[in-house]
């Protein structure tokens, strides 16, 4: 009789479940962001799986800060501003007579100044220094010594920050449109 035929080989494994995004559910969640504060799983274009995620935060953190001070910066000088005639100008005329009277080249250079100096920072915390994404140690005031304060202070500052980036964008957007002040309606 002739011999018996082999079992038949087992079954592949089922495939690991799928995570899908919290703010875009029809997306995979990319394993790269999981850690970071604020992690909703947006990255749709997928810039966490090419580029190193704390470089990305950090420039998050970075264009958040910015915003934060722009936007109310760009109301304030609406309700005030500083006596001589070069001031009295529209918010928006404002980048124009900066950029005509020179004042627009000393930004430029201690913005540049700043950013030489952030290079080297990211570069050793890229390295492995330990710094976190964002982390100067500045806090005067002493509110983050508590972990869990302080998890929820960087929580605020980032969905503030996210907040503001779309906030100075609209402002600026409805401005250009409008011709006019704050509030921009009309």
């Amino acid at each position: 009789p002739p011999p018996p035929p082999p079992p038949p080989p087992p079954p592949p494994p089922p495939p690991p479940p799928v995570e899908y995004s919290q703010s875009m559910p029809f997306l995979v969640k990319r394993k790269a962001l999981n850690g970071y504060v604020g992690d909703v799983g947006f990255d749709p274009l997928g810039f966490s799986e090419i580029l190193p995620m704390d470089w990305l935060r950090e420039a998050e953190l970075k264009h958040c800060r910015v915003c934060m001070l722009a936007t109310v910066g760009f109301v304030f000088t609406d309700f005030l501003t500083l006596p001589g005639s070069i001031y009295q100008v529209s918010t928006l005329d404002a980048h124009d007579v900066s950029v005509a009277s020179g004042s627009m080249s000393q930004l430029l250079l201690w913005i540049g100044i700043a950013e030489i100096i952030s290079v080297v920072a990211i570069q050793q915390m890229l390295a492995g220094s330990g710094r976190a994404p964002g982390e100067f140690g500045f806090d005067p005031m002493g509110f983050a010594k508590d972990a869990s304060k302080k998890a929820d202070l960087e929580m605020k500052e980032l969905a503030n920050g996210r907040l503001a980036m779309m906030a100075f964008s609209g402002m600026v957007t409805q401005a250009v449109l409008t011709g006019n002040s704050f509030p921009y309606l009309y």
